[in-house]
């Protein structure tokens, strides 16, 4: 918290004010340390009781006053140039809810230190901008912005996510109520952190029923041509072979059925196979997928908004 805050007070564009929250109503250290930078814009919010990651974060998008509004988590930190940087890109791009910049990765080490890992999130010619339109395919599954390096216009009314959705999947489900387009910054403006520790713990069941969701919603609404699904599954037997997602996907939302006329062989017997390595996870995450129909419901009417949206946007 300390170094985020020290980046914030570095930031070369000095017009701004700050929220201190603190999640923790038995810790008496972020007031205490903010108190010790005496600076009249920090302003301390200590938690009557813990709201957890999500339930901050709910709290924290809402219709503001000021014009823009930044989130930097704890254990992320911005580059001086940060704020006056998104806030031009911003001025530039009138139409652009929510703007991102890219972000460096940085590793935590056994003694305390940090390691720079020499990579960013996104591989991007530093000084280009782009924007994306509904919908993209990262999007099918995963989100394209970042809390930490993320500008959004205060003007807009930001609904909550449901607050029992894994900590992991909130960039994703909010992304599905943003308008769009995005604006990417493709200079690496700010700093993720790769801790030894983290809060999110080990979801398994959780991460793959968000996902499973984000999947399903995204296939049941935007149209998909038979090119289309065929990469679906390519995609998802790359990197970390998610194709047992697709077949959860299929087996909960109707609309998705169409998918399974692309698995191959393969595809049906690594899936089988998956399933008998891990029996309770599979059952978990079928549970979850009838357990927690809101957060499919959720997902399913911002999508379609988005998918209106921009059906009435697109020329005839």
């Amino acid at each position: 918290m300390p170094r985020a805050l020290g980046s914030l007070l570095q930031q070369t564009f000095r017009d701004w004010v700050c929220e201190l929250h603190n999640d923790d109503p038995h810790d008496p250290f972020p007031s205490e340390h903010a108190a010790a930078r005496g600076d009249p814009r920090i302003t301390v919010v200590n938690h009557a009781r813990n709201y957890g990651p999500v339930g901050s974060f709910n709290l924290f998008f809402k219709r503001i006053e000021e014009p823009f509004f930044s989130l930097l988590e704890d254990d992320n930190w911005w580059e001086p140039e940060f704020l006056e940087t998104m806030v031009a890109a911003m001025r530039k791009h009138p139409e652009v809810q929510v703007a991102w910049s890219n972000m460096r990765v940085w590793e935590e080490q056994g003694d305390g230190s940090w390691r720079d890992t020499g990579s960013t999130l996104w591989n991007a010619e530093e000084g280009d901008s782009k924007l994306f339109q509904w919908p993209q395919p990262r999007q099918l599954s995963g989100a394209l912005h970042s809390n930490g390096s993320m500008l959004a216009r205060g003007d807009y009314d930001y609904p909550p996510v449901p607050p029992d959705i894994d900590f992991a999947a909130i960039e994703p489900f909010r992304e599905r109520t943003f308008r769009h387009p995005l604006l990417l910054v493709s200079r690496p403006l700010a700093n993720f952190s790769i801790t030894r520790t983290s809060a999110r713990g080990e979801r398994q069941a959780e991460w793959t029923h968000a996902v499973t969701a984000l999947t399903g919603t995204y296939l049941a609404t935007v149209p998909q041509s038979d090119d289309g699904l065929r990469s679906v599954w390519r995609e998802a037997r790359n990197g970390a072979r998610s194709t047992h997602t697709l077949f959860l996907a299929a087996a909960h939302f109707a609309e998705c059925r169409r998918l399974l006329r692309f698995a191959s062989l393969s595809d049906w017997l690594w899936t089988a196979a998956y399933s008998v390595r891990h029996p309770r996870l599979t059952m978990r995450v079928l549970s979850l997928l009838k357990a927690k129909q809101t957060q499919s419901d959720f997902l399913l009417r911002y999508t379609r908004e988005l998918q209106q949206r921009t059906y009435r946007l697109s020329p005839s």
